[in-house]
């Protein structure tokens, strides 16, 4: 009866080990099975990245292509034929005693400013000159530029003194300054911009412009829209690409502030 009840509990015990390695075995399945998936998840939402990124580089390439081709045209053909017509002007025959003398003169004095700002223009549009002469070098000239704007007061304070970044990342923070102006242009009908560069103890760089413009609602403008969407998605996706953040303070009224902050790369 003994030995019975001994071989009754030890299969049972045998069982119960049995049992509670299956139990294991299963949970261990399960957990593999579980981080596998995680695994593939991870990579599915990588490759969707990814394939994000390169769409968003290819279109802002295309882009960059685009307004380095308008740029060429510019400096090319409407530069080189303003400069036959200011040519043509020359051989007027005109006294300085005739009434239209001076009339001529503005007119061609104006066709020279005219010719100064498409090279300007053209300058601006164009990629490799941003790679030549650097990022802070382009702010610069493209504050030079608007500050020819009679209707507007741009005050313009430079502290960075480096270029931090590579080439492509200058050209995307130059493309998102150059968006963030020409959107204060062509919306916010300011009459004053102030424009900051700066860098926040070696460790971000800024730049910050505001502007005493109308104002909007930030999160209804966030969404696109025929006037202001296609600026916006572009700021957001050159700020993605390299890392940026992009902030905006707006209210109406009371004029808009928008931010681009970039952390700085260790030497």
């Amino acid at each position: 009866m003994q030995d019975s009840n001994q071989e009754i509990i030890f299969v049972i015990a045998i069982g119960g080990v049995i049992g509670l390695l299956l139990v294991g075995f299963i949970i261990a399945i399960l957990y593999f099975y579980q981080k596998r998936q995680q695994k593939q998840e991870r990579e599915i939402t990588n490759l969707k990245e990814q394939y994000q990124k390169e769409l968003l580089n290819s279109q802002l390439e295309m882009q960059e292509n685009t307004m380095k081709q308008i740029g060429q045209e510019l400096h090319d053909n409407i530069k080189h034929q303003l400069m036959v017509v200011f040519s043509t002007l020359d051989f007027f025959p005109i006294e300085r005693e005739d009434p239209n003398f001076e009339i001529l003169k503005e007119s061609k004095q104006e066709i020279n400013n005219i010719i100064n700002d498409i090279a300007q223009l053209s300058h601006s549009l164009h990629t490799d000159r941003i790679y030549h002469i650097g990022l802070l070098e382009s702010i610069d000239a493209e504050v030079g530029r608007l500050s020819k704007i009679k209707t507007l007061t741009i005050t313009y304070d430079r502290q960075a003194l480096r270029n931090y970044f590579d080439g492509q990342t200058n050209t995307f923070i130059f493309r998102i300054f150059q968006e963030v102006v020409q959107n204060t242009l062509k919306h916010a009908k300011a009459s004053n911009i102030k424009i900051d560069v700066f860098d926040e103890e070696d460790a971000f760089f800024i730049i910050r412009i505001k502007d005493n413009g109308i104002g909007f609602k930030v999160t209804e403008n966030l969404k696109q829209t025929k006037e202001t969407g296609i600026g916006l998605t572009n700021i957001y996706n050159r700020a993605k690409l390299i890392g940026a953040t992009i902030n905006i303070e707006s209210e109406i009224g009371k004029g808009t502030t928008v931010s681009l902050v970039l952390p700085i790369p260790e030497e």
